[in-house]
């Protein structure tokens, strides 16, 4: 079944690109939450410390040994707070960089975008002079993201972010798009 585009067309998304898309979607959906924890969990472990220090000075061992805990665990979980949007940003870059620069393809109309992988990455296939076996491992199906009041179209420099809800996100590149067909793109969420 052939569907009726507006605007239908392959592309590649570098990994660099991806890296710099996925730091762009964490700014505006992820940081913020996370940041706000940092900061709660380490005026918590600051309270506990001034607490520990000073209400129970002349406490006995066992006290002081559990507000002791109370504030590494509390600092732990500021420092984990704040570094996992990193660590999760880096661990996503090295998977799609596995990948290498598969084939995608867009289909925008109709209130939609389904967004498809056409090919994988042929320049990771490695030749050898043994029969290749036959790895039956299909393409994923078409994804489709439908425009509602959730979805948002973010447009930078190089690319647009698509956002279809603050969970999912796409990486669109702006490198191969005229600007006749970067206009069909930035007519969905309008």
């Amino acid at each position: 079944m052939e569907e009726n585009y507006e605007l239908k067309k392959e592309y590649t998304i570098p990994y660099d690109l991806f890296r710099e898309a996925y730091r762009d979607y964490q700014k505006l959906y992820v940081f913020t939450k996370s940041r706000i924890k940092t900061v709660l969990f380490a005026v918590l472990a600051l309270a506990v410390l001034i607490i520990g220090t000073t209400v129970f000075d002349d406490s006995g061992v066992k006290v002081k040994y559990i507000f002791y805990l109370l504030f590494m665990g509390l600092s732990a979980l500021s420092y984990k707070s704040w570094n996992d949007p990193n660590k999760m940003r880096d661990s996503l870059v090295k998977s799609v960089q596995a990948l290498g620069e598969p084939v995608y393809s867009i289909g925008i109309g109709g209130g939609h975008v389904d967004i498809w992988t056409v090919s994988d990455d042929s320049s990771t296939d490695v030749e050898t002079d043994e029969p290749a076996e036959e790895i039956d491992d299909p393409l994923p199906e078409k994804t489709r993201l439908t425009v509602t009041e959730k979805f948002q179209l973010h447009e930078y420099e190089n690319y647009f972010l698509i956002v279809p809800d603050e969970t999912m996100l796409y990486v669109l590149p702006k490198k191969g798009f005229s600007e006749s067909e970067l206009q069909t793109v930035r007519a969905i969420a309008g």
